[in-house]
């Protein structure tokens, strides 16, 4: 695999480079030639603003100064996250990383299924939530949506790695109940479970919707990679964790927000979507600063019984706050590392592969999330996000060992058997 990441990575550096830019206090001339509405938001928000915007101060086009220095921190370590984790990958076995992050989410969904079963209101039964909207959280999520983002990256890398570990076996010819249902494949069978029931238990709609798009691109991409029968087991086999998984489902619960999302409007958000792009419009060239929205919105949104503290869909936030400037190097760091990925799931034709797809389908669950809400903003779904990037497009390392390892790995000493 001959890849070069240089556009991926200019694009994911300038995203960041546009934060900081936000927060650079520009002379009011400047700031107002670049966001006209600023002014009316200003006066707005600050008690203190000057008369003549003109002769304000130098300040900077995000609204949130604090809100923006957060997001870029979170941002810049998510980023330095993916930059480390993509190259260590390249020096060491993946499955190692798979591996981890499959144990965790088994134990984080086992914990959580419990504590919401025995305390629904609370975070590891002794903590409430600070906000008074937080009536459901979820495991370590005040949100659990922001629960269900991070089991939708989460369940299909670890699917991957169960898939890799058959396919392994597969090409040192036994393949068979007894080694495919080890202790290691025990153990990760359960923790798929948990998380897939976890993932229901939150009756997260968004959720769920991206959760079948997980598992629809996982076969998808084994299109070429298994003959009919292979496809066959794949579907039995993620119809079986689907029917674990309903086993923890509240039917009766899920029908009420079913019904509330045909009643509201997809789920209420519409009135959200159509008030934030009335703030895109007026802050169209640079937004109104990344990690400000919920504070801009303040001046927007109608009168209501709750805040919108968060567009309900990541697009538009991001459109919202870094306008057109974030937005073009935030699609280009996206059409990139699309690229990239293909090419490695092209060119992998090693076990890997399925982690590979894992990951891919992981990203493919949260970027349908999206469309909804906005799971990505929580630290712990961004590190995850980040993982799994690096997992699919890594490149493997020349050195003598890692080629050993591909070697034995590869179908080329099996050339009539079928690749997988």
């Amino acid at each position: 695999m001959t890849r070069n990441f240089r556009l991926l990575d200019a694009a994911i550096a300038a995203c960041l480079l546009v934060a900081i830019f936000q927060l650079v206090p520009l002379p009011a001339a400047l700031r107002m030639r670049i966001s006209p509405a600023v002014v009316s938001l200003d006066r707005a928000i600050h008690l203190d603003a000057p008369r003549d915007p003109a002769l304000g101060p130098p300040a900077p086009l995000a609204t949130d100064r604090e809100g923006a220095v957060e997001w870029l921190t979170v941002a810049a370590t998510v980023a330095l996250y993916f930059w480390s984790a993509r190259r260590a990958l390249e020096h060491g076995p993946v499955r190692d990383a798979v591996r981890t992050m499959a144990i965790v989410g088994g134990i984080v969904a086992g914990i959580a299924l419990v504590q919401h079963l025995t305390a629904p209101h609370s975070l590891y039964w002794v903590l409430r939530p600070v906000s008074r909207n937080a009536e459901f959280p979820f495991g370590p999520f005040v949100n659990r949506n922001d629960m269900a983002a991070w089991m939708v990256m989460g369940l299909p890398l670890a699917a991957g790695y169960m898939l890799a570990r058959l396919d392994m076996r597969r090409r040192e010819g036994r393949l068979n109940v007894e080694s495919a249902f080890d202790e290691t494949g025990m153990w990760l069978s359960i923790a798929i479970c948990l998380m897939a029931a976890a993932l229901v238990a939150t009756l997260s709609r968004s959720g769920l919707i991206a959760g079948l798009a997980g598992a629809a691109a996982i076969v998808w991409l084994s299109r070429g990679r298994v003959e009919r029968r292979g496809r066959a087991w794949l579907l039995g086999g993620l119809s079986l964790v689907a029917l674990v998984a309903a086993a923890y489902a509240n039917l009766g619960a899920l029908m009420v927000r079913v019904g509330e999302t045909i009643g509201s409007g997809v789920g209420g958000r519409r009135e959200i979507w159509t008030t934030t792009i009335s703030m895109i419009r007026d802050f169209p060239i640079a937004g109104v600063g990344v990690g400000s929205y919920q504070r801009a919105m303040t001046v927007y949104q109608p009168a209501h019984d709750f805040s919108f503290n968060h567009a309900h869909n990541e697009y538009l936030q991001l459109l919202a706050e870094g306008g057109v400037l974030m937005s073009i190097p935030l699609a280009v760091a996206i059409v990139a590392g699309s690229a990239a990925i293909a090419d490695a799931l092209r060119s992998d034709r090693t076990p890997t592969f399925w982690m590979r797809a894992g990951a891919a389908s992981g990203l493919i669950a949260i970027a349908v999330q999206n469309l909804w809400e906005t799971g990505l903003r929580m630290p712990a779904n961004a590190v995850l996000c980040a993982l799994s990037f690096a997992i699919a497009i890594h490149r493997p390392s020349a050195s003598p060992v890692a080629s050993q390892e591909r070697e034995r790995n590869a179908d080329v000493r099996r050339p009539k058997r079928p690749a997988v």
